[in-house]
């Protein structure tokens, strides 16, 4: 395996994390970014080679990667910077990779999928906590209960954790947006947006609200399963915020109003509080006939540890060869039992399927 490979946005909050951790499993990504600054003192600390430039500069974005064969693109939020980098990478048969969780870009690189398979590259967004342990997860579902119509996820994180920075500002920027869901293979607006559901992550049951998540996208792709809701566990207290934010959507469209919000989000971690924080996956599969399963996946802190150790995952094994042309998702290509690979992560079935 060679380390052949860019990590753009490595100044970033989870860039930097994702760098140092590629340095301690015996990796040598070349760093780049548009502030040569922080990047470059991050590369001298590491001791790596560094890259500096603006997704702007299509010429300048080419001389960066015309050696690599592969990109792990970490500057969110991606629905603006994506398209750029993904450009590249199809102009230069360059390996993509992101952590988005955004739907719509999904959306933009499933309909490259031909000219991913012509150019013998392979795009696979989402390599991060979203989606990896929720993709492999619907992969082992749908193993458990071949005749699934409808597939529910909801994860819980548990500790003193805060979001990543990245992550807030990429929340706020969706917040106008209709919630999500599949039905009968569509992507469809939520008719009740604040939908909430108990579930029981292993320490009694939870309440948890609607959300736009990847996998509405990404798991049908993975599974073929027609019908996909996601939750997220939260406070109660954030469940009612939720619901007075649906009702206020038009006026979250305007910028100065999200802006006013932004401070409420709490943000940022330290490696000791990622350390006392778990993060817990539920699934369960129906079928017409009344068949079901229920599965639970057990994991590191997820913004951070869980995303880098996953997204590094992937990196590892597209440099050794292991890879598909063409738009991918992670458990399409490397199995349900991906997700396994992480150190700490364990997965419990909870019944028998009927």
């Amino acid at each position: 395996m060679t380390a052949n490979f860019l990590l753009y946005g490595a100044n970033g909050f989870v860039g930097q994390a994702i760098a140092r951790l590629s340095v301690q499993q015996g990796l040598r990504p070349v760093l780049a970014g548009r502030n040569s600054g922080q990047v470059g003192a991050l590369a001298a600390d590491l001791g790596l080679e560094y890259r500096i430039f603006s997704l702007d500069d299509p010429p300048a974005i080419d001389r960066a990667l015309r050696d690599m064969s592969l990109v792990l693109h970490c500057a969110g939020p991606f629905i603006y910077t994506f398209k750029a980098m993904a450009d590249a990478c199809l102009r230069l048969g360059v390996h993509y990779l992101d952590l988005t969780g955004e739907i719509p870009v999904y959306t933009a690189l499933a309909a490259r999928d031909a000219e991913a398979q012509e150019r013998q590259v392979m795009l696979m967004p989402g390599v991060g906590f979203d989606v990896v342990p929720t993709d492999c997860l619907a992969a082992h579902l749908k193993l458990r209960l071949p005749a699934a119509t409808h597939l529910t996820l909801a994860f819980q994180t548990s500790g003193p954790t805060r979001l990543p920075p990245g992550t807030a500002r990429t929340m706020l920027g969706t917040l106008p947006n209709a919630t999500k869901v599949r039905r009968d293979g569509r992507l469809q607006d939520a008719q009740k947006e604040a939908k909430t559901r108990w579930f029981d992550f292993g320490r009694g049951p939870r309440q948890a609200v609607l959300l736009s998540w990847g996998d509405v996208f990404t798991a049908y792709y993975t599974t073929g399963i027609p019908n996909i809701e996601d939750y997220i566990a939260l406070p109660p207290v954030l469940i009612r915020l939720r619901r007075a934010a649906d009702r206020l959507r038009p006026a979250l469209k305007l910028p100065l109003v999200r802006k006013l919000i932004a401070p409420l989000i709490p943000t940022g971690s330290t490696p000791e509080q990622r350390a006392r924080t778990r993060t817990h996956v539920w699934g369960e599969v129906t079928d017409d006939q009344g068949g079901i399963a229920v599965s639970r996946l057990h994991g590191p802190e997820a913004g951070v540890d869980w995303t880098s150790l996953a997204a590094l995952g992937v990196v590892k094994k597209v440099l050794d060869g292991q890879f598909q042309p063409g738009f991918q998702t992670p458990a399409r290509v490397f199995g349900a039992d991906f997700v396994l690979e992480g150190e700490g992560v364990v997965r419990e079935d909870l019944d028998e399927p009927a």
